[in-house]
């Protein structure tokens, strides 16, 4: 990985995180000179391998269809239990 120190048209000075692939991983913001955009990624360098992960990757439980009284709807099939909602045999496929 490296960063990309660059100065833009109108006098900042940005940096840009890139793989080894050349790809950009992150950019950051623009710094009034070239001082502040070298202190900031310094400050990276030194701190990146004490970053911390949140992860928001859990997903949303799904909400249960529920009949009166709080409990699932009964399905039944010509008066017979839908075998989807009370489980199968337990014997595998053939």
């Amino acid at each position: 990985m490296k960063f990309l120190i660059a100065a833009a048209d109108t006098g900042t000075y940005g940096f840009t995180l890139l793989d080894d692939d050349g790809q950009a991983i992150a950019t950051g913001r623009q710094y009034p000179d070239k001082a502040a955009a070298l202190a900031v990624v310094a400050d990276m360098m030194r701190e990146i391998g004490s970053a911390e992960i949140e992860e928001r990757t859990e997903p949303a439980e799904p909400v249960a269809p529920t009949g009166p009284g709080g409990t699932p709807p009964s399905r039944t099939v010509r008066g017979e239990p839908d075998l989807a909602r009370i489980g199968r045999s337990g014997i595998p496929p053939v």
